[in-house]
C-alpha cells in the first residue's frame, strides 16, 4: 500500500505533501473505489474558499471521482474498507487530493472502541469547511484530552453550552428524540440527520446545556467515516443502542 497525493494534476507520496498556505478542506468518504456526496463536498468547498479567499475551484464532481477513483487504484489500497480522500483548496489556488489510511469498517459504521467525553471549553467554530486552522485547534484539544487521561473532546462555550462542529456534529439521545445544538450545512451533519429520519426517529435543534449532559441517555460524534458513541461524561454512564440503530443505516451502505 502506497499513500498517494495529487498536485494540480502530479501524483506523487503522500509524505511529499506540503501544506504551507492557508487551505480549506473536506474528507470524502470512499468505498469501493467510489467517492460519497461529492456534489455537495465541492459545494461547501466553494463556499467556503469564496468567503475566506475570494474565489473558488471550477473542478465538477466528475472529474473528483476520476482524480479520487486513479488515486485508490495506485495507491493499491483494499477495496473491502472504507478509505478516506482528503480534498484541500488553499489560498494561492492550489488544488489537492490525499489518500488517507483505510478504515476499519466497510461503509458509515460505528467504531467498536467507546471513550469517555471530555469536556473543553473552546470557541464555537466560524467555518463550515474544515480549514488549516480548525484542523490545528481540532489536534490541540485531542492533544489535551489525552493530557487529561484520554477520551473524546467534547466542546463546549464560555457559558456552558454544547457547541456542534460541522465536520464532527454531536448528537444526544433523551426522552425518546435526538437533539443537537446547531443544524449544519455539512455532509457529515446531513447524513446523520438523514439517518435518524429514516429510522422514523425526530432530531431537534436547541441549546444544550451541559447540566444535561448528565442526565441524557446517549450521546455520539460522527465525522464522515462514521460515528463514535461515548461511554461516558463526567460521572454519567452513556448507552449506545439507538446510536447503534442509526450506525445500521448511515450512508454509505452496500
Amino acid at each position: 500500500m502506497r499513500l498517494l497525493a495529487w498536485i494540480d494534476g502530479r501524483v506523487v507520496e503522500a509524505s511529499e505533501l506540503r501544506l504551507q498556505n492557508p487551505y480549506v478542506m473536506q474528507r470524502i468518504h470512499t468505498l469501493e473505489n467510489v467517492a460519497y456526496n461529492v456534489d455537495a463536498h465541492i459545494e461547501v468547498l466553494r463556499r467556503e474558499s469564496e468567503r475566506l479567499f475570494g474565489f473558488a475551484s471550477v473542478i465538477c464532481a466528475k472529474d473528483v471521482q476520476r482524480i479520487i477513483g486513479r488515486l485508490i487504484e495506485l495507491s493499491h489500497v483494499t477495496c473491502s474498507l472504507s478509505v478516506p480522500v482528503v480534498m484541500r483548496l488553499d489560498s494561492s489556488a492550489s488544488l489537492t487530493f490525499e489518500v488517507e489510511k483505510p478504515t476499519f469498517g466497510c461503509g458509515g459504521y460505528l467504531r467498536a472502541k467507546r471513550a469517555p467525553g471530555v469536556l473543553l471549553t473552546m470557541d464555537s467554530p466560524k467555518s463550515v469547511a474544515q480549514t488549516s486552522v480548525s484542523v490545528a485547534l481540532d489536534a490541540m484539544a485531542d492533544c489535551e484530552v489525552q493530557h487529561l487521561g484520554g477520551g473524546v473532546a467534547v466542546w463546549v462555550d464560555s457559558v456552558d453550552k454544547l457547541i456542534s462542529r460541522p465536520w464532527n456534529p454531536i448528537f444526544v439521545f433523551y426522552k425518546g428524540a435526538w437533539f443537537t445544538p446547531v443544524e449544519c450545512c455539512s455532509v457529515e451533519y446531513n447524513v446523520v440527520a438523514d439517518a435518524i429520519k429514516s429510522v422514523g426517529q425526530q432530531l431537534y435543534v436547541r441549546d444544550i446545556p451541559v447540566s444535561a449532559l448528565e442526565l441524557v441517555d446517549e450521546v455520539f460524534v460522527a465525522d464522515i467515516m462514521g460515528l463514535t458513541s461515548l461511554a461516558s461524561i463526567k460521572k454519567h454512564k452513556l448507552l449506545s443502542s439507538m446510536t447503534t440503530r442509526i450506525a445500521s443505516v448511515v450512508e454509505p451502505k452496500i
